[in-house]
């Protein structure tokens, strides 16, 4: 799979000419490229990894007062399943 930004294609660039075969052309070809699902859906996978996140405790070294401090987190593996399951639930 290969992720692109199709709404920077400019279709008038790729297919000029004013006739109705380069027309019909253009229009086909957005219609085609608008068609396809979204390969990767990064507000999706933020409002997961939000949802599976947790506060977590940070506690400095000794020597900076050894004192707490709360912050959101969440592990590792646990992200990377996100993401993976959202590409693969993407590409089916």
């Amino acid at each position: 799979m290969r992720l692109i930004d199709a709404d920077k294609i400019d279709f008038n660039e790729v297919f000029k000419g004013q006739s109705d075969f380069a027309k019909d052309t253009r229009e086909a070809a957005q219609s085609l490229i608008d068609s396809q699902p979204t390969a990767y859906d990064v507000d999706k996978v933020v409002e997961q990894i939000k949802c599976n996140s947790q506060n977590i405790a940070l506690l400095y070294p000794d020597d900076q007062g050894g004192d707490y401090e709360y912050a959101e987190g969440i592990e590792v593996n646990r992200a990377v399943g996100i993401v993976k399951s959202e590409l693969k639930e993407q590409t089916l």
